[in-house]
């Protein structure tokens, strides 16, 4: 690794805490969420006797010493609420599966402290510094910024092979092997995977259509935004994943089906598939035959393959989590079958988000963790739904943020890239949603 890694790594942390002394807080909190995931290396290091030092974890001790430092943070409007009890068990519970596990104590104290760092920090700074209209707006285009910034580095790894991680860093965060595609590269820049970025670019394409669409961004430094939305899409069909191609055509379909029957009510039934997908597969009812014979009319015979290993995976940590219903079995490794014949663990790698949840922690780590996740969303669209007067123009900015928390987690059901960006949109709108409905009732 080059030394631009340590630099990074532990230079985010002060360079976080300058940006709260020179910029609004909510902005301060976009550009490091933002800018960290998208460049900081997908590496760590490990100190003995206390959890490693990563890319998440230097993103939110920035947060955190950003805030306290400034004294922002005292100034930002938050009092605790019940919705955000969910976000707070999944990141306690890992404590009550290790204890339940016979893993000992520093297991779970770890596995709070990453849990926290991950998910708990991006969530709790969107939801104390994300409370208007205004900042939903910030948000938004940051996102268009962020979908812009990538698309010349996606396109110079999709011409030239993923390498900008090994020139800036010195090594490749993953097998190089599983980014080769259709006869070309998938790009990889400085996140984690190929499918990872797939999906950043269709959420950012998504957010740019919508924008320019509904004519709050019209250009960006007087170039009309009518020439980079076409460069958006192009950039996302190159990155060549099926994940990236399904999410892009959701939000596509999902803004022209509002523009049309101007309804909260597909945003919510599509809101709904999620948990429900997660209990037919939990149950049995939804058999993997069934799926694999929908999907076979929309992908070749390579992405079926690759369904079928995921959903055989499914079933094999379905089966042995029932062994350990309500808190997991901890750790992946003992999550995983044995085989009956050689006595030893299978192998089989585990991709889906939501298996890795509850395999770890069980049900009621599943529960707390998609519950904690969508609570935002679910609130955005039964407030809008109320709420008839607001303009279509600024119900858009909440409604669309609501589409890529449900982007991501639709992706989650396959893959398990995390991105501390769609977290912190959550708990983003989960701050919004608590102070709008105040503002209601009490006017």
């Amino acid at each position: 690794m080059t030394p631009l890694v340590p630099i990074m790594l532990f230079g985010w942390v002060p360079f976080t805490i300058f940006l709260f002394f020179i910029f609004k807080p909510h902005q301060a909190v976009l550009v490091a969420v933002i800018g960290g995931t998208l460049f900081l290396p997908v590496t760590g290091y490990d100190f003995p006797g206390i959890p490693p030092f990563t890319k998440g974890t230097s993103i939110a001790i920035g947060l955190i010493l950003g805030g306290r430092i400034s004294g922002k943070r005292t100034k930002a409007q938050f009092h605790w609420k019940l919705i955000d009890l969910p976000m707070l068990l999944w990141c306690t519970i890992p404590l009550a599966t290790s204890l339940s596990n016979n893993l000992g104590w520093y297991d779970g104290v770890s596995g709070i402290w990453n849990t926290t760092m991950l998910w708990g920090v991006p969530y709790f700074a969107g939801r104390i510094y994300f409370d208007s209209m205004e900042k939903l707006q910030d948000l938004c285009r940051a996102l268009v910024m962020g979908g812009l910034i990538y698309i010349p580095l996606c396109l110079y790894e999709i011409r030239m092979s993923p390498q900008l991680s090994n020139m800036v860093y010195g090594f490749f965060p993953h097998v190089f092997a599983q980014q080769r595609r259709y006869g070309g590269f998938r790009p990889v820049v400085f996140m984690q995977h190929g499918l990872m970025v797939s999906l950043w670019m269709a959420t950012t394409t998504t957010a740019a259509f919508w924008l320019w669409r509904s004519g709050f961004m019209k250009s960006v430094k007087g170039i009309s935004m009518s020439l980079f939305v076409p460069l958006f899409i192009l950039t996302t069909i190159l990155c060549k994943s099926v994940n990236g191609w399904f999410a892009m055509l959701l939000g596509f379909a999902s803004y022209f089906l509002h523009k049309s029957c101007k309804s909260i009510r597909p945003f919510q039934v599509l809101l709904l598939i999620i948990p429900f997908y997660i209990a037919l597969r939990i149950s049995g009812v939804l058999a993997e035959s069934t799926i694999e014979n929908f999907a076979s009319h929309f992908v070749d015979i390579s992405r079926l393959q690759s369904l079928e290993l995921r959903l055989r995976e499914e079933d094999l940590f379905i089966r042995k989590m029932l062994q350990r219903p309500l808190l997991g079995w901890g750790r992946i490794d003992r999550a995983r079958q044995v085989s009956s014949i050689t006595g030893k663990k299978i192998g089989i790698p585990i991709d889906a988000l939501w298996l890795i949840a509850v395999s770890r922690k069980g049900m009621f780590g599943l529960g707390s963790l998609f519950i904690g996740m969508l609570i935002g969303p679910w609130r955005v669209l039964r407030y809008l739904a109320k709420k008839s007067k607001m303009s279509e123009r600024y119900s858009n900015f909440p409604l669309l943020l609501s589409l890529i928390v449900m982007m991501f987690l639709i992706d989650s059901l396959m893959n398990g890239m995390l991105n501390q960006v769609y977290i912190f949109i959550s708990g983003a709108l989960s701050g919004w949603s608590t102070l709008a409905e105040a503002r209601r009732t009490t006017t």
